[in-house]
């Protein structure tokens, strides 16, 4: 058995103590960065359970995902009020920037008419899916606002909006779905949801104006005045420089 000197014996007690204090503060790192972690992940469901249990989100949710769906989108209907048979193409006319309706690029007025044959107004169904979307939309932007100041991060957000946001952007091959996803993408981008813009970018998803899948969208629509029109709203001078909400 080796002889320890007394400063042998107390260098390695120093030593032996520096790796005991080593261990103890990982195990406090450890501990604080995991409940950092759930009182995040904590944070981020209740965020979800609010936004999901918003009934304009719910209905958006419906507009997303159906092509062709009769469902109670208006405000205010009574229990087993009437319903409305929603499809793309009237999704398209109630996504459409205000001034392909009006000609007016800061006109504050929401234009809201039940006269079937008004071309300059929003009929009373469309205002409620811009309202719908704007809700979806307005959720989307607060959850970038928190990834980009590292309250949560992209991938925390993935399992609760990344279907939703593929469905989006993904590329389809019917018309009618790429009417709707290229509306959509030019409402996103006219009325400066940049906080969108910037997550579904984060999803690997580009859609600003000069984007291979917004190009792609406006290629595929049928209706190629529509398509032009869309493109030329987003062209600098057209943007809308007050409230989006304002513009409906």
């Amino acid at each position: 058995m080796p002889h320890w000197t007394q400063d042998q014996i107390l260098f390695m007690g120093k030593i032996a103590g520096g790796f005991i204090s080593a261990i103890g503060l990982a195990v406090v790192v450890f501990t604080y960065r995991r409940n950092e972690m759930w009182k995040r992940a904590e944070f981020l469901a209740r965020e979800m359970k609010e936004f999901f249990g918003l009934a304009r989100v719910q209905k958006a949710l419906v507009l997303i995902d159906w092509g062709e769906r009769r469902f109670d989108l208006l405000e205010g209907n009574p229990p087993g009020g009437p319903s409305v048979a929603v499809t793309r193409a009237i999704q398209v006319r109630g996504l459409l920037p205000h001034i392909l309706l009006t000609n007016d690029v800061a006109d504050p007025e929401m234009t809201v008419s039940d006269d079937s044959s008004s071309q300059d107004k929003f009929r009373q169904p469309q205002v409620a899916i811009r309202d719908c979307y704007d809700g979806f939309l307005d959720g989307l932007e607060r959850f970038a606002s928190y990834a980009q100041t590292g309250l949560i991060s992209v991938s925390s957000l993935r399992p609760y909006i990344g279907y939703w946001i593929e469905d989006i952007a993904s590329p389809t091959e019917n018309r009618e779905d790429a009417a709707w996803c290229a509306t959509l993408v030019t409402y996103i981008n006219f009325y400066r949801f940049d906080g969108v813009l910037w997550l579904f970018n984060e999803f690997g998803y580009n859609i600003y104006p000069n984007s291979l899948i917004y190009r792609d969208f406006l290629s595929r629509m049928s209706d190629r005045e529509l398509a032009s029109q869309l493109a030329r709203t987003l062209e600098k001078p057209n943007r809308p420089v007050k409230d989006r909400k304002s513009h409906r």
